[in-house]
C-alpha cells in the first residue's frame, strides 16, 4: 500500500524521522474500522444468513403444515361433499317419503269421508227405519188397546152368558122339578080314582108317556 501513496512525501518522511503523519493514523483508523465494518457486515450477514435460515426453516415448516392443512382440509371438503350428497340424498328420499305419506293421507281422509258419508247415509236410514217402527209401535198400541177393549167386553159377555146359562138352567132345574112333582102328583091322584071307580087292580101307568101339562 505504500506504493500508492504520493511519492513526494515520502523522503521528506525519511530526512525528518517524525512519527507517522496523522493522515496515517487516520488510514489506520478507517482501515480499522473498516475492517470493524467488514467483520460487523460479515457477522450481520451471517446473522441474516442464519435468520434466513431459520425464516426458511419456519416457512418449510409453515408450507409443510399448510400442505398438511390443505390435505386435511381437501379430505374434508371430501367428506363434507359426501355428507352433503347423503344429506341431499337423504332430503331426496324424505321428499319422496313425503310425498307417498301425503299421497297416502290424502287417500286416507278420501276414503274416512266416504266412511263418514255413508256412516251419516246409515243413520239417516236407521232413524227413518227407528220412526218407522215407534209409527208401527204406536199403531200396535192401539190396536192392542182396541183389542183389549174387545177381549175386555168379550169377557164381559162372556161372564155374562154364562150367568144367564146358570140362571137358565137353574129355572130349567126348577121346572123340570116342579114338572116332576106335579106328574108324581097326578099318577097318585089317578091312582086313587081308579081305585075308587074299579076295585080291579090296574097296573101302573108307563113311564114313557108323559103326562099332560098343567
Amino acid at each position: 500500500m505504500s506504493t500508492e501513496l504520493d511519492p513526494g512525501t515520502q523522503p521528506e518522511e525519511a530526512t525528518q524521522g517524525n512519527p507517522a503523519p496523522l493522515w496515517i493514523l487516520l488510514l489506520l483508523i478507517g482501515l480499522g474500522a473498516i475492517a470493524a465494518y467488514s467483520g460487523y457486515t460479515a457477522l450481520s450477514k451471517h446473522q441474516q444468513h442464519l435468520r434466513s435460515e431459520k425464516a426458511r426453516a419456519d416457512l418449510t415448516s409453515q408450507r409443510d403444515r399448510l400442505k398438511a392443512n390443505a390435505t386435511d382440509l381437501a379430505r374434508q371438503m371430501e367428506q363434507a361433499n359426501a355428507s352433503r350428497q347423503e344429506v341431499e340424498n337423504a332430503l331426496k328420499q324424505s321428499r319422496a317419503d313425503t310425498e307417498a305419506a301425503q299421497a297416502q293421507i290424502t287417500d286416507l281422509q278420501k276414503q274416512v269421508a266416504e266412511l263418514q258419508n255413508a256412516a251419516r247415509q246409515k243413520v239417516d236410514d236407521a232413524q227413518g227405519q227407528l220412526e218407522g217402527l215407534k209409527k208401527k209401535a204406536a199403531d200396535l198400541e192401539l190396536q192392542t188397546g182396541v183389542l183389549e177393549k174387545a177381549r175386555a167386553a168379550a169377557e164381559d159377555a162372556l161372564k155374562a152368558a154364562n150367568a144367564a146359562k146358570d140362571a137358565l138352567e137353574a129355572d130349567l132345574k126348577g121346572q123340570l122339578a116342579a114338572a116332576q112333582k106335579r106328574l108324581s102328583q097326578a099318577q097318585a091322584d089317578l091312582k086313587k080314582e081308579r081305585e075308587q071307580v074299579s076295585p080291579v087292580p090296574m097296573p101302573p101307568p108307563s113311564q114313557d108317556a108323559a103326562p099332560a101339562a098343567p
